[in-house]
């Protein structure tokens, strides 16, 4: 039970990695044309200019995690932070598969 488990959430992992990569492809389309850096973009302006039905969520997520670490996490420049997560839940997803395969 717990290697079906385990082989889901590894390929969960792995499954999601396009759309993280078409999250920071758009990321870079929209440093391309306005005038966001690199670092300036964070994940909060992000989800405010372009995903603003999420503001919702995020507004919940105030009401149940530490303010302070949420502030931190969407200050984040959201294309780095994406592409560091891309990199981090692919490698773990073919890990676990690699380790649970034997």
């Amino acid at each position: 039970a717990m290697i079906s488990f385990l082989r889901v959430v590894a390929y969960i992992c792995i499954w999601t990695t396009p759309f993280q990569v078409a999250f920071v492809l758009w990321g870079i389309g929209i440093v391309t044309v306005t005038d966001y850096s690199i670092l300036s973009l964070s994940n909060i302006e992000f989800i405010t200019n372009y995903l603003g039905f999420l503001l919702f969520i995020v507004e919940w997520l105030y009401t149940w995690f530490w303010n302070a670490l949420l502030d931190w996490v969407f200050s984040l420049p959201a294309i780095l932070h994406a592409s560091l997560k891309a990199v981090v839940s692919t490698w773990l997803g073919l890990w676990i598969l690699k380790n649970i395969d034997g």
